[in-house]
Formats: structure tokens, C-alpha cells, sequence
């Protein structure tokens, strides 16, 4: 029996301090992760170019997509090795730590190589004008094709980790990306005088170096852990396979509906002003701080919920659920709070051109109202993937995205308000959106588990 794998923290621990040990060190490195990708835009804002910001506003929907595919690998997996946890079946969580793992890099090469023939039309559909394209087709070429197996890579490595219970060490080779990527940032725009691009290419660095410490650790630990590395121990098993993507397919969806409505965004946005679409890029980075506090801690108890969820203690499932939704929401109404009373603070950290300060103010007003309502749709979609009832993550995704918040940027931007009716799509889309998602969650944990 692995001795690696922190029985206490999943069965006995009380469960504040049992969700404390899984996500404070996934929030420290959520914390990092902010910092580092704010880091990015901050100092190419320093530049005083909006349009090398505005090349950056038009990458981040395709760097989203690229977040998908480490998100379909990497969540999936963990899911998958914790229920198995829970339920005793060590064979199945050795399968499939490998199997996700390898299934990932084989992926993320084909990805990668499709992304470097069609990049240009890639760019034009997100939204890049003549203007913005040579900074886009630089850093994305940095960011995804030279970059994008690591970061995929280094992302399935953590959840290997953190479905073991050894969070502290998954989170800190995420904070050591993020830590490294604030000091080679400025090194290689500035220094280097690489601009944009060099952005780019310190955080492809910096992801490779993580990767690295992911492997130092799993050597370390190889002799107690239940995870298995070897490409060739088990013959691939395109059932196991399915379980993996199927769990992590809502994850995969999260993002790549997000990128489609940034694409449609940007389009409607770019049609006004690429000024306009400098101020909502830098909008969306500072929506991502709160967006990404729902993703660190609901990725943290992901394995204590699946690994309860085998064992069968449902009482504990729910208790974890209700404390960390609790804790959650309290801390999105705060950085609503903050960002409603002093949205210029936000937008002087990236830029102090005043006209993109102007546009901006009213979006990050307008948008981040959305916070709150999303958090809850966000957590929920999480939990059903950490249960295995993936069907119930996709349709509260897609219709979130798909009959709500694209038809409401579209139709607020034509006929009610103009440019600010694409960002205040969001808001009204959550709000109706979020009693779905209370619907679906009384259904999976309230009424399923009694029956």
C-alpha cells in the first residue's frame, strides 16, 4: 500500500481543516498564478503601446483553449485517481495517472503543430487587425506551439500530485512558475529588449522549469506513490481513456466556450476602437483574479470530494461542499467590493494611457458584477465533474455560454447599448444562469445521494 498518499487529510480530518490543507496551498499558488499572469500584461503595459496590449487581448481567448486541453488532462485525471482512491482499486489509479499523462503530450504535439500552419487565420477570427497581428503571431508562438506541451504537461503533473493529498507540494511548483515568470518578464522585454514577444517567452521558460520540478518530486516520491510515469507499463485502454476525458471534458468546455465568447467579444469590440479592445482585455485579466480563486479552491478540494465520493461518505462530501461554497462566495463579494469602489486602481497597475483607463472603469464596473453569480456556477460544474456526473457540468456550461451569454452580448451591443452591451452581457447571463445551477446541485447532491 503507497504510503504517499495522505490518508488522515481525506477520512478523519475535521472538515475545516481538511478543506484548509487542500486549499490554502492551492490559493498561495492561485495567488502566484494571478500575479504572474497580470505580471505579463502589467509590464508590456509599460511599454505605453496599446496595441501590443491589445495584441495581448487578442491571444487570450487561444490561450484559453490551450488552459482547456491541461484542464481536460489534468482534472479528469485527478478525478479519476481519487474516486479509484477512495474505493480501493490501486491498479486503476497507476493506470490512469499514466495514461493521462501521456495521452496529453501525444495530444498537446498534434495541437501545437495545427496551431503553427493556421495561426494567422487563427488570430484574424479572435479578433487581430493589421495592427495587432505582428505582436499576436510573436507571443503566441512563444505562448502556445513552443511552449504549450509543458504547460499542458506541468498541469496534469499537479493533479497526479494533488490527488494523493500532496497539495502543498503540487501547489508550489505552481508558485515557482509564477514566481520565476515576475523576475524573467522584465528580463527579456525590457533587457532583451524582446517587447511583447519576450513576455511570451519567459512564461514558456518558466512552465518548462515547473515541469521539471514535477518530475524532481515524483522521483522522490516514486518508491511510496501509487502514480506510474512509465509509457509502457500498461497497454493504453481507450475505456479508461474515455472515463479520463469524459470527467474532464466540462473543464475542457469551461474554457473553450469562454474563448468562444471572447472571440465573438473581441470581434464586436474590435469594431470600435483596438483601444476599446486594449481596456477589455486588461478588464477580462482583472475579472480572472476572482475567476481564478473559484478555480484554485474548487480544484483543490476536487480530490477530497471524488475520494469521499468512492468511499461512499456522503455526509462528508456534502459538509465539504457547504463550507467551501460559504468560504468562497465570501471572498468574491469582497473583491467585487474592491473593484466597484476603485476600478481606475486596477487599470493604472497595467496602463496610463487615459483613454483605454476610460473604456476600462466602466467595463471592469460593469462585468465583475458577474463574480458572485459565477462563482456558484463555476463551483457547482467542479463538484459534478469531481463525482463523475459530468452530463450535469455540461449543460450547465453550455447553456451558460451558449443560449445566455452570447445572445445577450449580441443583442445588448445592437439594440440596447452600445460596446458596453457586449460586457454587460456577462452579468445579466450569470444572474439567470445561476438557478440552474442551484438546481443541479440539489439534484446531484441532495436528492441522488439520498436515493
Amino acid at each position: 500500500m503507497a504510503q504517499a498518499i495522505n490518508r488522515e487529510v481525506f477520512e478523519s480530518l475535521p472538515v475545516k481543516k481538511a478543506v484548509g490543507s487542500f486549499v490554502i496551498p492551492a490559493m498561495i499558488s492561485t495567488v502566484i498564478t494571478i500575479i504572474y499572469s497580470l505580471a505579463d500584461t502589467v509590464f508590456v503595459g509599460m511599454l505605453g503601446d496599446p496595441i501590443q496590449v491589445a495584441a495581448m487581448s487578442v491571444v487570450f481567448p487561444i490561450h484559453q483553449i490551450l488552459n482547456a486541453f491541461a484542464n481536460l488532462f489534468g482534472i479528469g485525471t485527478n478525478a479519476v485517481m481519487a474516486r479509484a482512491l477512495g474505493e480501493k482499486d490501486y491498479d486503476r489509479v497507476s493506470r490512469a495517472s499514466s495514461l493521462g499523462l501521456w495521452s496529453s503530450v501525444v495530444f498537446m504535439t498534434l495541437i501545437c503543430f495545427l496551431m503553427s500552419v493556421f495561426m494567422p487565420t487563427v488570430l484574424r477570427l479572435a479578433g487581430g487587425s493589421d495592427a495587432t497581428i505582428p505582436y499576436a503571431s510573436g507571443y503566441l508562438r512563444w505562448i502556445f506551439v513552443f511552449g504549450g506541451i509543458p504547460t499542458v504537461a506541468s498541469v496534469v503533473m499537479c493533479n497526479l500530485l494533488r490527488a494523493e493529498g500532496q497539495a502543498k507540494k503540487a501547489s508550489f511548483g505552481l508558485m515557482l512558475g509564477g514566481i520565476l515568470n515576475c523576475v524573467f518578464d522584465p528580463i527579456f522585454i525590457f533587457a532583451f529588449k524582446l517587447e511583447v514577444v519576450g513576455a511570451a517567452m519567459a512564461t514558456a521558460v518558466c512552465n518548462c522549469i515547473a515541469l521539471i520540478y514535477f518530475l524532481i518530486i515524483y522521483g522522490r516520491l516514486r518508491s511510496e506513490s501509487l502514480i506510474c510515469l512509465s509509457p509502457v507499463k500498461y497497454a493504453p485502454s481507450v475505456k479508461l481513456l474515455g472515463t479520463i476525458a469524459l470527467t474532464g471534458l466540462p473543464s475542457f468546455i469551461l474554457p473553450v466556450l469562454g474563448a468562444t465568447g471572447n472571440f465573438i467579444q473581441n470581434l464586436l469590440i474590435a469594431s470600435y476602437s483596438d483601444i476599446a479592445l486594449a481596456a477589455f482585455g486588461i478588464t477580462l485579466k482583472v475579472a480572472f483574479i476572482g475567476i481564478n480563486c473559484v478555480h484554485g479552491m474548487s480544484q483543490g478540494i476536487l480530490p477530497l470530494v471524488s475520494y469521499n465520493f468512492g468511499a461512499k461518505n456522503y455526509s462528508r462530501v456534502r459538509a465539504v461542499n457547504a463550507y467551501t461554497i460559504k468560504l468562497m462566495v465570501s471572498i468574491l463579494i469582497c473583491i467585487l467590493i474592491l473593484c466597484e469602489a476603485v476600478p481606475q486602481m486596477f487599470m493604472r497597475i497595467f496602463i496610463d494611457d487615459a483613454e483605454t483607463i476610460t473604456y476600462g472603469c466602466t467595463m471592469i464596473r460593469l462585468y465583475l458584477i458577474s463574480i458572485p453569480f459565477m462563482s456558484i456556477i463555476l463551483m457547482t460544474s467542479t463538484l459534478c465533474q469531481a463525482v463523475g456526473r459530468w452530463q450535469y457540468s455540461l449543460l450547465l456550461l453550455g447553456c451558460r455560454q451558449i443560449f445566455f451569454n452570447i445572445p445577450f452580448m449580441i443583442t445588448l451591443n445592437k439594440f440596447v447599448w452600445p460596446l458596453y452591451g457586449v460586457v454587460m452581457g456577462q452579468p445579466c447571463c450569470d444572474f439567470l444562469v445561476l438557478f440552474l445551477a442551484i438546481l443541479i446541485y440539489r439534484k446531484v447532491f441532495v436528492k441522488a445521494i439520498k436515493e
